[in-house]
């Protein structure tokens, strides 16, 4: 594995997911857009200081996980006090977030408390740009976007704890929460004190550019001219929404071959191929779309919860008993039904690490006690992922954006269908329920949501 005396292994792979840690530990560093990967990373290797704060290159799971929840067991889902489902009463929060509108809730709950000073959430600046906002009164968080999936250069969460005294709330992806805290832990660590609490995203997958270029270019669309972009609204799945010289084109997000095709795993930040921490492990609060058999029909979305602290737990039941939202209590089972064992247990990460470790490229060094839990690809199927990555970011940075959807809908075809296939049976048939392989929520525990 690559020495960490600099940033030269995370900007020779192009694992840089763009928190900014690095350039607060050296300075003289700065987070361009990659003209060919289309990826935010540092505009030099850096030093020793900057390797030592970045995710992509090392992340202590279990000590980070001691000192933010001391005296807490560490599981394969982190520290865990409870999972809910959950949903926003008002309709209109709830359509718009199309995950349960949880997140807009707890903030305006936060930003009415004396104790609370403001939260650090995204913003949208203008086109594709997006950047950490420092907001102080509910009636702002309205206005705030939905679940951003395109890599983003995010120091202002640092800058603003650095910068503005007081008590916040940040709202984060996972390896966002990992760079901050590496930073803070290391070098200034009396900041600290001001994060009041952390709402973390379930996170999916952080896609290069060249997933919003493909789609522009199936779509006729000039990506340069985009004034507004939204991922999801309008239901439990939501569609993409471009917004570009004045007209707005809807891109249905499950059934669109085109977005198929743009929103490939392929398309990912490749730091997200690697990634053993979706859901969050250093996150107070864990929100994200409960993606369950037994919620798959509901016509708005719900979230699903995990609290990792009393503080945090304590939240969720004060906005239920206020009518903010409805709540159920359920298990960890649903953490591992709504995520999947590859994802949530690094089922490809993991041995995806270690073959980047036999063929001597860069990777992080981390673990966390999900290692051993799960399904785990071969290494068969690790050397074909890598190959078929190689090629597709290579043909990705040529910008031949078409050959990957004819190839998609060609030699690709028949992995791709069978995806949705399983799909059906899991979430539609419920195949894994019949085989008493699983228990589904009971209907009592779902009948108070819409």
């Amino acid at each position: 594995m690559t020495v960490d005396h600099d940033l030269s292994g995370v900007l020779r792979s192009g694992m840089c997911i763009g928190c900014g840690a690095c350039t607060f530990a050296d300075p003289s560093l700065k987070l361009e857009l990659d003209p060919g990967r289309l990826i935010f990373q540092p505009n030099h290797a850096g030093s020793r200081g900057a390797a030592s704060v970045c995710p992509a290159v090392r992340v202590d799971f279990s000590g980070l996980q001691a000192r933010i929840f001391p005296g807490q067991e560490q599981t394969a889902y982190g520290v865990v006090r409870s999972v809910m489902l959950a949903q926003s009463t008002h309709h209109q929060r709830n359509l718009e977030a199309s995950s349960g509108g949880v997140i807009k809730e707890l903030l305006m709950e936060l930003l009415a408390r004396d104790e609370v000073d403001g939260a650090i959430a995204l913003r949208h600046v203008e086109g594709l740009d997006f950047q950490p906002a420092l907001l102080t009164r509910p009636e702002e968080v309205d206005s705030l976007p939905g679940s951003i999936y395109h890599n983003l250069a995010q120091p202002g969460t640092l800058r603003i704890l650095r910068e503005r005294p007081g008590r916040f709330v940040l709202v984060a992806i996972p390896c966002q929460l990992e760079g901050i805290y590496n930073y803070l832990f290391a070098f200034e660590p009396e900041l600290l004190d001001r994060i009041h609490l952390t709402i973390g995203l379930l996170c999916g997958w952080q896609y290069s550019h060249h997933a919003l270029r493909a789609i522009c270019d199936f779509k006729g669309i000039d990506v340069h001219s985009i004034e507004e972009i939204s991922y999801r609204g309008g239901g439990p799945v939501g569609k993409l929404r471009i917004v570009a010289g004045g007209r707005e084109t809807a891109v249905g997000r499950r059934v669109d071959f085109d977005y198929q095709v743009a929103f490939d795993r392929h398309f990912n930040v490749p730091r997200c191929h690697v990634c053993i921490n979706h859901h969050n492990m250093l996150a107070d609060l864990v929100v994200g779309d409960a993606w369950l058999p037994s919620t798959v029909a509901t016509r708005t979305g719900i979230s699903l919860v995990i609290n990792r602290t009393p503080a945090a737990e304590r939240l969720m039941e004060e906005l239920e008993a206020k009518g903010r939202i409805q709540l159920s209590q359920v298990t960890v089972e649903e953490i591992r039904e709504s995520q999947t064992d590859r994802t949530l247990f690094g089922g490809l990460a993991y041995p995806y690490m270690d073959y980047l470790d036999e063929i001597g490229e860069h990777r992080p060094d981390m673990t966390a006690l999900n290692r051993d839990v799960g399904e785990r690809a071969t290494h068969k199927e690790v050397e074909r992922f890598h190959r078929e990555a190689v090629r597709k970011r290579a043909l990705q940075m040529e910008g031949r954006y078409r050959f990957l959807r004819w190839r998609k809908a060609t030699r690709e075809l028949v992995p791709f269908l069978d995806r949705y296939w399983r799909w059906f049976l899991v979430r539609i048939l419920r195949i894994r329920s019949l085989k008493g392989e699983r228990r589904e929520v009971p209907r009592e525990k779902l009948s108070k949501f819409r």
